[in-house]
Order: C-alpha cells, then structure tokens, then sequence
C-alpha cells in the first residue's frame, strides 16, 4: 500500500508560508447552491432585440472550443463530448472541441483570437487571462465532491529517494511549463526547500506534455522524481495495481479550482449567459444529469477570478511575470 500523500511537507515539516499553509486547513472549495446564483435575465429581457440578432448571428457560426491535455486524448475527448454536445443542442449552434497540443498553445489561440472558450487548468487561466482578458465562468463538482486539485511529487517506492536532499542530480519529469499540478506547484516547492536553481539541482528535466504521461515516466523508471495532478495519478492508482504498489507521493499542494470553462472577453454577453445559465443547471434536468453522468461530475458551479488567488499569491512569491511568461 502506498504512503499517504503528507503535504508539501516531508511528513513531520512544514515547507510553506502560513499565508499558503492555511489553504490545506481551509481547502478553496466553492460551493454554492443555484439559488445563490446570479438571477438570470431571458435574453430577450436582458439585451433587448438588438443583442437578440447578435445571439442569432452567433447561433449561425460555431463556437470554438479548447481542451488542455491532461491525459489520454480519446479518453478526455469522449467525455467533454457530453458535455458539448448537450450545450450544442440546448444553444443551437455548432460547438467544436480541438484537444491542443500543449498548455501553452491555448494562451496563443487566445492571443490569436482563435479560440472562443475553453477549459483551463489554473495556471493556463492565469496566464491567458492576464494576456486576453478571459472570463472564468463555471468548473465542475467532481463525483467525491470537489472543485479543486492538487499537485503531487511522486517516485518509485524502490527508489530510495525520501527527502528533497536525497533528491539532487536525479532526473525530474513534469508536464509543461503552463501548468499547475504539473511544474508552478513544483518549482514553489522546490525554492520553499532552498533550491534556488532546478536546472542545476536535477540532472535532467523533461516534459512529457500529459500528467499521466507524467506518471508512467517514472513508474517505467524514464525519470527518478515526477510531478503531475492529484486526480489522474490517484486514477492509475485505481485502475493498475502494480502502480500503486510500486509508486509513492512525497509532497502535495495547496488545492486551486478544478479545470474551468473561460470565455474570451469579447463575446456577445447574452450568449456567455446562456452558455453560463446551462452548465450551471445541467444537474436539474434529465439530460443534462445524463451528460453529466458520462462527464464524470454532480454539476457545474460558479467560477471567478477571485477563486485563483492562492495560485496568484505563488506567482508572485516565484517572481513570475505573467504579461512575458514565454508561453
């Protein structure tokens, strides 16, 4: 059996700032009922006929939207289909799904003006909308009941490695420099146990682009030390065996939101309504419980720029300059 995840700590000390350390005490999990929601306005009502012929030139084009990588593509494809499709059918328009080929692409699409939503992890959020302006609308409730993930450090139980020290010129494998759970969270660790430079620290860095990528490098022995999101390692746990068997979590982060839809600032704001007043009632009707059901969550909630501010807080305390961030 696998050692329980301890923290960004390693088990008996605490690494993090008390401004971060309070986090893990009061997780940031939004939960909020539908009758506390934003009173939503019939579109009609809302914008008046003008914006009613906006939202009918919006139904005659397609709606693009973006999917980060986070792990198999058919797998993630299959079940956000669910969840487009349904939208398709409730808006009437034509709802597209590209799965990107890395995190940093979707900040460019966004940049690009080719993308008109997408669904971010926190720190592609972060970056696109100090870039674009995006706008956070709604993220999922997951099926035990949480909004948010964390980032773990993981190694081989047969490693030997248990400390950061016993860490040093081992080979490091993280996800992609536009992620949360897969290298900010990392890299704040890291400097929080003194080590200033990771390119000098490890002798190897490597990015596998996918945080199960991530975890299959080091459970085949590709790299000593990886970094990827809670929900997909613990989900290899479950489905494989001899993964949780040989494989071990070292050190977890803070909790930030769950992977969240984002608009771009620029679209037709009774349009953004009706795409928020969906998912936020897919759970009250039959199909959308069903969607919802093949998606893998309970419901969608609200979701504001103001739910990142743990993430925003390491940004700032990693010195990262988020408007020349090379992604």
């Amino acid at each position: 059996m696998s050692a329980k995840p301890c923290g960004w700590n390693s088990c008996n000390k605490t690494y993090l700032p008390m401004s971060l350390i309070q986090t893990r005490i009061f997780p940031v999990l939004v939960s909020i009922t539908l009758s506390t929601l934003l009173t939503f306005v019939p579109v009609t009502e809302s914008y008046g006929a003008e914006n009613e012929i906006q939202v009918q030139t919006d139904a005659a084009r397609t709606l693009r939207l973006l999917l980060v990588p986070e792990k198999n593509s058919f797998e993630q494809r299959r079940r956000y289909k669910y969840i487009t499709d349904y939208l398709s059918k409730k808006m009437e328009i034509n709802v597209t799904v590209e799965m990107i080929a890395n995190y940093s692409e979707v900040s460019t699409a966004f940049q690009h003006g080719s993308a008109d939503a997408g669904f971010f992890g926190s720190f592609s959020y972060v970056l696109t909308h100090a870039k674009t302006g995006i706008e956070p609308i709604a993220r999922p409730v997951w099926l035990d009941g949480s909004s948010t993930y964390r980032g773990y450090i993981f190694v081989r139980k047969d490693s030997g490695i248990e400390t950061v020290k016993e860490m040093k010129n081992k080979s490091l494998v993280l996800v992609d420099k536009a992620t949360t759970a897969g290298y900010i969270f990392q890299r704040f660790y890291f400097k929080y146990n003194g080590i200033t430079s990771m390119e000098n620290y490890f002798s190897r860095i490597s990015f596998a682009r996918s945080h199960d990528a991530s975890a299959w490098a080091v459970y085949t022995g590709e790299a000593d030390i990886g970094g990827a999101k809670n929900h997909i390692f613990n989900s290899l746990k479950e489905t494989y065996p001899d993964f949780e068997e040989q494989m071990v979590v070292l050190a977890e982060s803070p909790e930030v939101p769950s992977n969240g839809l984002a608009v771009r600032k620029d679209l037709n704001p009774a349009l953004k309504i009706r795409l928020k007043t969906l998912l936020l009632s897919l759970h009250e009707t039959a199909a959308g419980q069903e969607a919802l059901d093949n998606f893998g969550a309970r419901k969608f909630i609200e979701t504001s720029d103001n739910d990142y501010h743990i993430l925003y807080k390491m940004v700032k305390e990693l010195g990262i300059d988020l408007y020349n961030y090379p992604h």
